[in-house]
């Protein structure tokens, strides 16, 4: 093989090695009976383990191919290994759920796993049109488990939302990529900031193309007011899908989104950091102020979701290498975190059987089963940023890098954000802790959801108690 060649193959060999598993992953749901479809997710995690062992690369190495389009290095690594836990969380905690309301099928991990090639294509790309494949390849598979639970018209409600409003979110982000290629003459990153410094007379058709561009990325990590999809999306699909698209999606769009603006944009950043800036603060804020009046527990996660994106939105504004690299940081907590609570939303349901997400559902629930109320108390408090969980290190890595790049007000008013939402985090203590029940609840914490809990716990403890060994790991690799 040429070099050339050989590059080549090394800038997306990941992704062809997960794009093989998923097809292996296909064969096994064929072959394996409707009892054992589980089976598949197990096997999914197994394959995306393996993948990490061999695509781990060395440190500051970068593989750049196919004409400077797609690039693998540390960096899409640390974002891989975010999509892999998001993944094998779902996966583990998400069996009874299914099994529960008959929709335990072997499509829910394929499609989950391919979703995630996806995004690895979004984070490794270097060019627009890899870029935009991979977002299809994932918006799709989201819009499948939005909708997965064909017997829910709150499912099917979802899933077709989000399928119309998410088509035309593409259909923007595709017109302002044409505006792009018009503007620069290329869609490669590289070129695109090379053209950009050349040519600064064309800024003002480029700004038309970079806000329908920019809107499409705010769609993808749900920040106002491209979030309106977001809180029915959430709530109506199946708990399990809906904590995977709260993590995992955010995560790829915000780790594409810092790659195109840092590289493709640098020559107008004083055009996208305000864009961001004043975004992130609408996103904080909305998204904090609805989610107090919210009485349902899975809605109110959905908007807690839109504020944590706000805040990601702070380490892309800072322009350091302390804001990516605390991006990073908080989106694993954040994994770690949302789909540990919504692991254990799922489990709770009233004397129908039916999934039981309102406040009052949770009252007294520390006396009919404390392991599941010390799970979601630390939850809660993680997403509250209470010390010394890890919810609290991640916010505090992205302050630090909101201030380093001397954006204190922007710090200031993510602070006084953080504070607005310990209040609705502390209901769901306040009614588990302090409340008497109204009515009864079923709340039995099954085997697959204590798994996940816990390792999602201890994983909260752990990195809350010794950060700097994660914080170092993660500079570490994103050199």
């Amino acid at each position: 093989m040429t070099p050339i060649a050989i590059m080549n193959l090394l800038s997306i060999y990941p992704e062809v090695i997960m794009i093989v598993f998923g097809l292996v992953l296909v064969v096994l749901d064929v072959m394996t009976s409707d009892e054992k479809k589980s089976m598949v997710g197990y096997f999914g995690i197994a394959f995306i383990i393996i993948t990490v062992l061999i695509a781990w690369p060395p440190v500051g190495k970068k593989f750049l191919g196919f004409g400077n389009m797609v690039m693998w290095d540390s960096y899409s690594f640390v974002f891989f290994l975010i999509f892999g836990v998001a993944y094998t969380l779902t996966t583990l905690g998400g069996v009874s759920y299914l099994k529960d309301n008959g929709i335990l099928k072997g499509e829910f991990y394929t499609v989950m796993f391919f979703s995630i090639v996806g995004m690895m294509f979004m984070v490794s790309a270097f060019d627009l049109t890899v870029f935009y494949a991979g977002m299809e390849t994932m918006a799709i598979s989201m819009y499948i488990l939005a909708g997965f639970n064909k017997k829910s018209v709150r499912s099917s409600e979802a899933g077709v939302k989000y399928f119309i409003i998410g088509a035309f979110s593409s259909g923007l982000f595709l017109y302002g990529l044409t505006y792009v290629y018009g503007a620069t003459g290329s869609m490669n990153y590289l070129e695109i900031a090379a053209a950009l410094k050349g040519d600064a007379a064309g800024l003002t058709t480029f700004k038309l193309c970079l806000v329908m561009m920019l809107a499409g990325f705010a769609f993808k990590i749900s920040a106002v007011p491209f979030h309106m999809w977001a809180p029915d999306v959430y709530q109506g699909a199946p708990t399990p899908a809906a904590g995977f698209m709260t993590v995992a999606p955010k995560a790829a769009a915000m780790g594409a989104l810092i790659r195109f603006a840092w590289i493709a944009l640098e020559p107008v950043s004083g055009m996208w950091a305000l864009f961001f800036s004043i975004l992130a603060v609408i996103t904080m804020t909305y998204g904090n102020l609805v989610a107090l009046a919210q009485n349902n527990v899975k809605r109110m996660l959905a908007y807690s979701a839109i504020a944590h994106a706000g805040f990601m939105l702070m380490g892309l504004v800072s322009m350091n290498p302390e804001g990516y690299q605390s991006v990073a940081l908080y989106a694993l907590i954040y994994a770690f975190m949302n789909i540990g609570a919504f692991t254990l939303i799922g489990i709770i349901k009233n004397k129908g059987m039916i999934e039981d997400e309102r406040l009052e559902s949770f009252a007294g629930l520390s006396k009919k089963s404390p392991m599941l109320a010390v799970g979601l108390m630390i939850f809660m408090f993680s997403l509250a940023g209470i010390p010394p969980l890890a919810g609290f290190i991640g916010k505090f890595q992205i302050l630090m890098a909101t201030m380093k790049a001397e954006l204190y007000w922007l710090a200031i008013i993510g602070g006084l954000n953080s504070a607005l939402a310990c209040y609705y985090y502390m209901r769901v203590t306040i009614f588990m802790y302090f409340k008497e029940a109204e009515y009864e609840v079923e709340a039995v914490v099954t085997r697959s959801a204590f798994i996940t809990s816990f390792i999602s716990a201890i994983m909260i403890l752990v990195i809350g108690f010794f950060p700097s060994f994660f914080v170092n790991l993660v500079k570490t690799l994103l050199v």
